[in-house]
């Protein structure tokens, strides 16, 4: 099973750039963890694989979830924007909200690449494909097969495992 990870595109005046509809098209699920700003941006995602996204503190009127678990083959998977909760810093906030803890945890907010592993559990901001506060645009790209967790960054340049 091949999944998806972004967050933070900022549309509709950030277009979906090719390199991630390309990768969308790829993908089984599409996890988008906020920040999508129009139902047009959620509704070109959907055109090419299944979405689930959670509401971001800039999502206003699109009414979607402020947190989900979803369990996926193989996978479970918590996603959350990352602006609200417990914790001065954004991954802090993500952490807080999932116990107990599902395998990965996605959140977006602060437009930054992160993967951390914290005992058994990911910890994963798939960064800003449109707005990148890092310079580097980018999304993530998880395969899960036989109980095993493959990680790509997906950037304008393609795939590099992680």
């Amino acid at each position: 099973m091949r999944i998806l990870l972004t967050a933070d595109t900022h549309g509709p005046r950030h277009r979906l750039p090719s390199w991630l509809l390309e990768e969308a098209g790829r993908a089984d699920f599409i996890v988008h963890a906020g920040d999508l700003c129009d139902l047009a941006t959620l509704s070109e995602l959907a055109s090419v694989a299944p979405v689930y996204a959670v509401q971001g503190n800039r999502d206003m009127g699109l009414h979607l979830p402020e947190r989900l678990w979803l369990n996926l083959p193989g996978i479970s998977i918590g996603v959350v924007h990352g602006h609200q909760g417990p914790g001065g810093e954004t991954p802090e906030r993500a952490w807080q909200t999932f116990l107990p803890r599902p395998d990965v945890i996605v959140f977006g907010h602060s437009h930054r690449y992160l993967l951390e592993r914290r005992g058994s559990t990911w910890l994963l901001n798939p960064g800003s494909p449109t707005r990148p506060k890092d310079g580097r645009a980018s999304a993530v790209v998880v395969e899960s097969a036989e109980g095993r967790l493959t990680w790509w960054r997906a950037d304008p340049e393609g795939l590099q495992r992680v």
